[in-house]
């Protein structure tokens, strides 16, 4: 019997199958850092413009971002629960950031790390032009780079050195390594105590006894460590677990205090000016209850994913031959559908709409775990060369009004219509009510 298959259709199928996998790479990561907090000079390198430009609290990070401290700046780093703390002349490349891995490279200076999760602490590693080192648990590290030498110690925790001849930094361990004819050397010390130490011990004392978020939502939700510090929470009849930031004007409303920046690979983000002003406007929805507006993580997720902004648009814009949404926003609301205007597969924009779609449960784990567990699946060893780093343009303010991000073909043409500050003549103004 002679099959009406025909050959065409078969080879539609397969193509269709071998592309979806394809397709699913193509979404961002959900995992995201941040820039929690600057003091003094503190730069990040602008890939677009080739040149190092100062950087603003809130700044969202992912892969082939770089930051630099100037000889008296400090920076603070958050990826969900991670925090990592950088001294003055430092800099720190971020290698990989994505669902699974979490890389960064010490280039010099010196970095303390707080891993908060035995989960988050095998995904995680710091690199230097000598050695690798990844957590084996939850804990707290520090890591220097002087010249051709690393220190890695351990103020509390293990920290694997990653070699051939590989061994374990234990709590109150120092181990100094070089290479001498490729081969790593060692010797054994005790961790510095100097002003860095005495600062980030200090500091993270302070941040471990703000915990009451925690039932409402995720540790790993970046951002949500600011939430205590500047709010307070209730329970709205509807919605569930909601947070009300303490310090806003009268008449303040979300999305107004700030300005809208270029971030790959999301496309226009927006930047909060306030302190904890990553979280709410990355995660979850805003609402207005008795007179104020209160911010609605939705239901607990372990890993929520980000987004550059949970708004809806209204009005177009033509800028350069293209055309999209872009004369005014408004927060999205509970239960509100979320459409984001980079290009992404429904599995990702489900994973953004998760919480404000699903019913809120406090998160089932024992009250001593550090966050709840997550599986992950093994990867191939990292190649250092393999994987392009996204490049960041930041961008100004658009003066109340945006654009889409552009997609695959329009790439090569960003620079012709990405409202800079460095081209000739004003930004074009899209068409708006006078």
């Amino acid at each position: 019997m002679k099959s009406n298959r025909s050959p065409l259709a078969f080879f539609i199928v397969l193509m269709a199958w071998l592309a979806a996998p394809a397709w699913a790479q193509q979404d961002p990561p959900g995992r995201v850092g941040r820039v929690a907090a600057v003091q003094g000079p503190v730069s990040g390198f602008d890939s677009a413009a080739g040149s190092w430009l100062a950087v603003d609290p809130n700044l969202p990070l992912t892969d082939g971002d770089r930051i630099a401290t100037g000889p008296a700046g400090r920076a603070e780093l958050q990826v969900g629960s991670t925090t990592l703390r950088l001294h003055g002349r430092t800099e720190l490349a971020v290698v990989m950031l994505d669902d699974e891995r979490m890389v960064f490279r010490l280039t010099a200076g010196s970095v303390a790390v707080r891993v908060r999760s035995g989960a988050v602490a095998r995904e995680l590693e710091i690199i230097t032009g000598e050695v690798r080192l990844q957590p084996l648990r939850a804990g707290h590290y520090r890591i220097d780079r002087l010249d051709d030498r690393t220190q890695a110690s351990s103020w509390r925790g293990d920290l694997r050195v990653d070699d051939a001849s590989g061994f374990v930094i234990a709590t109150g361990q120092q181990a100094e390594l070089w290479r001498d004819r490729n081969e790593l050397r060692h010797a054994w010390g005790n961790p510095a105590d100097d002003a860095f130490a005495e600062r980030v011990l200090r500091e993270d004392g302070q941040e471990d006894v703000r915990l009451a978020s925690e039932p409402f939502v995720s540790p790993e939700m970046t951002g949500a460590a600011d939430l205590d510090r500047h709010g307070r929470w209730d329970r709205h009849p509807d919605y569930g677990p909601v947070w009300f930031p303490l310090q806003v004007s009268a008449g303040w409303a979300p999305y107004q205090q700030g300005r809208w920046v270029w971030v790959r690979p999301w496309g226009w983000t927006w930047l909060d000016n306030a302190r904890w002003g990553f979280a709410p406007f990355h995660y979850g929805r805003w609402v207005q209850w008795n007179s104020r507006w209160c911010w609605v993580p939705g239901a607990y997720v372990a890993r929520p994913a980000y987004s550059p902004a949970l708004v809806q648009w209204s009005g177009t814009v033509q800028i350069g031959g293209r055309s999209g949404p872009g004369v005014a926003w408004a927060p999205l609301a509970p239960r509100e559908r979320y459409l984001p205007g980079y290009r992404h597969s429904p599995r990702h924009r489900d994973r953004i709409e998760a919480p404000a779609f699903g019913r809120f449960e406090p998160p089932a784990r024992e009250r001593g775990s550090d966050r709840p567990p997550f599986e992950r699946s093994d990867r191939p060893p990292l190649e250092r060369s393999d994987r392009p780093p996204f490049d960041r343009a930041d961008r100004p303010p658009i003066d109340g009004h945006r654009i889409d991000a552009p997609r695959g073909e329009w790439r090569d043409e960003r620079r012709d219509w990405r409202m800079d500050r460095r081209l000739d003549g004003p930004p074009p103004r899209p068409p708006g009510p006078p």
